[in-house]
């Protein structure tokens, strides 16, 4: 069960997709075309309306990150549900102004190659840009090239997965994401049975028949409107009516959430509803939570740097100009994810590990080229210490954890009738100093991080008489 968790939460952190404000380009591939593309036998589906998605997200990091010369972005992908990672993506992406293959090579730190007859660039992100026509970029991650021919020569390995099918070729004019999970056939309702045992939430429900339920599950799938993030809905489709699920389907769902310290805090006003075979929440999806989703995918976060290849008002700075700007936006991009570290209203220390470890991989996913090393040695140096914080608190926890069930109750305490009670209180003593003992971590990693921003703002600022 904690393993369908994941599912639904990285399908929520898959899922975004809606209706282009830009010119629509009669050469711009479907969702559909993109699924039967896949070079192999995905899982997971992606559309995103990135100029919807800014909208949502004004005044936020998410907002930042995202490029606006991006426009729609369709991507299938094979996830490791384990690590919640792309084994690989291949999709496409509108972006205005498409600058040439040997520009978008400069700017990435690439080169220019060649694949299937196709111009390719070739990126240290591990990953291949496509310059395609009408303002399309293909894009196919991780950069194998067996792959990218497979991809380019429409040579697809099963592609056509029934559930994604279905999802693909229903249209986007009223949706601003949509992402889309196939979970057919992934657990066993033994296993399932097993993992659901002990949930509080279901403490009083006939854990067979919901076992058996949950194990027919089809897949998941995220959309978020065209008008805003509050008209969301978060969908399971099962092979069978999931209605003997429903009066305990918001607490199940937040308790297993909670369980994978992977918490949500707006599903709490999420309502369920039941319509045949299909379990939906509707409600809000903060802008947290959607940022946290599309982390999963990487492809789309690689626009930025092909499309600043095109801009004339580069071409017109100074050598010292440029090391300037490139050096103050690697250091606001790094600010930003602290930011987010130190922002994040984490409900357990458990979140707050998980967390800090997905800041610490998009702080080591920043583009480095022609960045001053002295700021990417701070950069690391941060992502280092996140990581660190996030062994450190997990370490606590099973510590904590395991001296709760050894002590499980019993104490040498003494007592006046026979020189020793039983103290009911005594796990949680254990389970709060292991809580206490990771917020202690956390703040002095959030110290050290700080001293570490001050110096680099100083050193950088006196170097290039730019403040930072």
């Amino acid at each position: 069960m904690i393993y369908l968790v994941r599912s639904i939460q990285f399908l929520l952190l898959v899922a975004c997709t809606l209706s282009l404000s830009l010119r629509t380009n009669s050469q711009e591939p479907t969702l559909a075309d993109v699924l039967a593309s896949s070079p192999d036998r995905p899982n997971a589906l992606l559309y995103m309306d990135t100029p919807l998605v800014r909208k949502f997200v004004t005044g936020t990091p998410l907002f930042t990150e995202l490029s606006d010369k991006l426009g729609e972005v369709r991507i299938t992908s094979e996830l490791d549900f384990k690590t919640l990672e792309p084994t690989w993506e291949v999709g496409y992406a509108t972006v205005s102004g498409i600058p040439d293959a040997s520009l978008i090579a400069a700017s990435v730190g690439g080169y220019v190659d060649t694949i299937a007859g196709k111009t390719v660039v070739w990126s240290p992100r591990k990953s291949y840009l496509v310059p395609m026509p009408g303002g399309v970029l293909g894009l196919v991650r991780p950069s194998d090239r067996k792959l990218a021919s497979r991809w380019l020569n429409k040579e697809t390995s099963g592609g056509g997965v029934s559930y994604l099918q279905k999802q693909a070729a229903q249209g986007t004019k009223f949706i601003s994401v949509l992402l889309a999970i196939d979970l057919e056939d992934v657990w066993s309702p033994i296993t399932i049975k097993q993992r659901i045992e002990a949930l509080e939430s279901l403490k009083s429900a006939d854990k067979n028949a919901i076992a058996a339920t949950l194990s027919t599950i089809k897949g998941i799938r995220v959309i978020v409107s065209k008008k805003n993030l509050e008209e969301s809905i978060i969908s399971l489709d099962f092979g069978t009516s999931p209605s003997g699920l429903l009066p305990v389907a918001k607490e199940f769902f937040v308790e297993v959430l909670a369980r994978n310290h992977s918490a949500i805090p707006e599903a709490s006003k999420w309502t369920p509803s039941v319509d045949g075979n299909t379990l939906s929440f509707r409600g809000k999806i903060a802008p947290e939570t959607l940022d946290d989703l599309l982390g999963i995918f990487t492809l789309h976060g690689q626009v930025d740097q092909a499309s600043a290849s095109n801009d004339s008002s580069s071409a017109n700075k100074s050598a010292e100009a440029k090391a300037v700007a490139v050096a103050k936006t690697y250091f606001d991009k790094t600010a930003s994810i602290v930011s987010r570290v130190k922002d994040y209203s984490a409900t357990n220390s458990g979140d707050r590990a998980q967390w800090n470890g997905r800041m610490a991989k998009r702080l080591d996913d920043l583009p480095t080229l022609n960045v001053d090393p002295a700021l990417v040695d701070y950069s690391t140096k941060v992502s280092q210490a996140l990581r660190g914080n996030m062994v450190n608190i997990q370490q606590t926890n099973i510590a904590g954890g395991t001296n709760a069930i050894v002590n499980s109750g019993v104490s040498a305490y003494g007592n006046p009738y026979n020189g020793y009670y039983y103290d009911v209180n005594s796990p949680y003593q254990y389970l709060a100093s292991a809580r206490g003992q990771a917020y202690s971590s956390y703040r002095e990693v959030i110290a050290q991080i700080e001293e570490l921003e001050r110096t680099i703002r100083r050193e950088m600022t006196d170097k290039y008489q730019f403040q930072f």
